[in-house]
């Protein structure tokens, strides 16, 4: 089950949003605050979208190839205290 936590290594941004941030364009403290993404699947494959700026950040082609996916979702358990 460790797959399903954030292991998360090399994040995909948006470059503008970066850049509005960079310029100080927004009240964000970081990138993450920044973005507003929607992420799907297409006839093709997976793409990522930048809903503020209305432009494709990344496109995968599966080229025909049925990937596994694992949607279930891991709640952390609440601490104990």
């Amino acid at each position: 089950m460790e797959h399903l936590l954030n292991k998360i290594t090399h994040p995909i941004i948006c470059a503008q949003c970066e850049t509005d941030l960079l310029a100080g364009k927004s009240d964000a403290r970081n990138l993450q605050e920044m973005m507003v993404l929607d992420v799907g699947f297409t006839e093709q494959g997976l793409q990522i979208w930048c809903r503020r700026h209305d432009i494709n950040i990344c496109h995968i082609d599966f080229a025909g190839h049925q990937l596994k996916a694992d949607f279930r979702c891991l709640e952390k358990r609440p601490k104990e205290s």
